[in-house]
Formats: structure tokens, sequence, C-alpha cells
């Protein structure tokens, strides 16, 4: 059975794409795979990412000032994100935290900036430290944003 199903899945994925129910973003990425064009898969390397040590910072005093910069950086997933389930990725760069198009945030925030999967979130989430990161500070403490660019 598991040998048949590589070719059952090919075929699901054919008779979606025929039926137009894969949205049109998605026929490049499916026809790349077909094609054997398949992107590289990135994942991030850590051990137990809710063992990994977060900085000291309060995130939600300061997001009205940063605009969660942060939160439109590059993030990769780790195998543990990706077996755990419940954290969006990108199908044609996988694994990597989706974007909104427009703003180019993290799909992961809500309205009001704040992070839908905080419990769950990356690793590399939970590790980076804005302080010292000029994209995003002029001056940490003196709460002075970096000019947006």
């Amino acid at each position: 059975m598991s040998d048949d199903l590589p070719r059952r899945f090919d075929a699901l994925i054919g008779a979606l794409v025929e039926r137009a129910l894969v949205p049109a973003r998605l026929r490049d990425a499916v026809s790349r795979v077909r094609a054997d064009e398949r992107p590289r898969v990135h994942l991030a390397i850590y051990g137990d990412k809710y063992q990994l040590e977060s900085p000291d910072i309060d995130c939600a005093a300061r997001l009205h000032l940063c605009g969660g910069r942060c939160c439109s950086f590059d993030v990769l997933l780790s195998e543990q994100d990706v077996e755990e389930g419940g954290i969006p990725w990108v199908l044609d760069r996988p694994y990597e935290l989706p974007r909104d198009r427009d703003t180019r945030r993290c799909a992961c925030m809500d309205e009001a900036g704040a992070c839908t999967i905080y419990d769950r979130r990356p690793g590399a989430c939970r590790t980076y430290d804005c302080r010292e990161d000029r994209r995003v500070w002029i001056d940490f403490a003196a709460r002075i944003p970096a000019p947006r660019g």
C-alpha cells in the first residue's frame, strides 16, 4: 500500500488541478513538483524549541514603536515544528512561515500585531533578540525605532 501512495497522491493532485480546485498561485508549485523541479527544503536545526531561552524583552510594550518588524523576517521551521503541526508554511518554499503579500508581516500575526501561535512559535522566534538589530532599533533603551525601509 505504501508503494501505491505516491501514485495515488499524484492522481489526487491531478484531479484537483483539472477541476480548478487548486488555487492559481499553487498551480506553478504543483507543476514544478511534477517536473521534478522541486524547491530545496530548508529546515531550522534546533533541539527542543521549548527548552530554548528567550531574551527578556517586553515586546508588547514596544510593538507600537517597532511595528513588529522582526515578524517580517524570513523564519524557517524546524523538524519539531513540522511534526507538531498547527504552524502554516509556504508550499513552494518549504518550510518557511508565510507572510502577508501586502504588509510582508508574518501570516500568524493578528490585526493588533499579536502572535496567534505564540505558545507553538518556532525556535527562531523564541531566540531572536532585536536589541542590537539595526533593522529594528536605532536605540533600543531609548525606544527609538529604525526608519522603515
